[in-house]
């Protein structure tokens, strides 16, 4: 009897083991641009280890759809509300910020940001209306042919999602008293630490 039971404790590791179960958790299926506005197909579940399973992870795909991305993710990558545009954005920024679009005077200005970097924000006029803010998300490239159009008027400026006090917000938002012209401004990435 001792010695069927040792055969079949070393035969038994030879055998499959069911593999643990984790908790469901919503990925990206493909690569995905920043801005881009979810669908079904972009969306999969997976079962990740309990222990990193990210804060926030979200269980169910359908929560998500036509929501935009915040930045560019890629395939496989956990979504949690941090990672698409609307309050979630703003998760683990500074008290007493607002996420403020700012709309670009070069499409091309929007292509050099990513997420995360710290940018000035000059008026028309030359003047630094936000010094030192954050990017949040930078708006989708052109839906046309995958790159910024060159032609003039052909569509909006681009722009970026940056983190600012509310006092620089009203700034952005009344550049031109006037109200009557459409305010762009021009960026300028700082380096870490600048």
């Amino acid at each position: 009897m001792l010695f069927a039971t040792a055969v079949w404790m070393a035969m038994s590791a030879f055998l499959p083991q069911a593999a643990p179960r984790g908790v469901p958790v919503v990925v990206v299926a493909r690569d995905l641009v920043a801005g881009h506005v979810l669908t079904a197909d972009d969306l999969a579940v997976a079962d990740w280890p309990v222990d990193l399973s990210p804060a926030g992870a979200v269980a169910d795909p359908a929560t998500l759809v036509g929501r935009a991305l915040g930045a560019g993710m890629s395939r496989g990558e956990p979504l949690t509300p941090a990672r698409v545009r609307g309050p979630g954005l703003l998760t683990g920024a500074q008290d007493r910020l607002v996420a403020a679009h700012v709309r670009l005077a070069d499409p091309a200005m929007a292509a050099m940001a990513t997420s995360g970097d710290h940018v000035d924000l000059i008026s028309p006029a030359g003047k630094i209306v936000a010094a030192d803010v954050v990017v949040l998300a930078v708006d989708s490239l052109s839906a046309g042919g995958g790159a910024w159009s060159t032609t003039p008027g052909s569509e909006a400026p681009g722009g970026v999602i940056v983190a600012v006090a509310d006092d620089a917000a009203v700034r952005l938002a009344t550049i031109d008293p006037s109200g009557l012209s459409d305010s762009t401004f021009s960026l300028v990435v700082r380096t870490p630490g600048t």
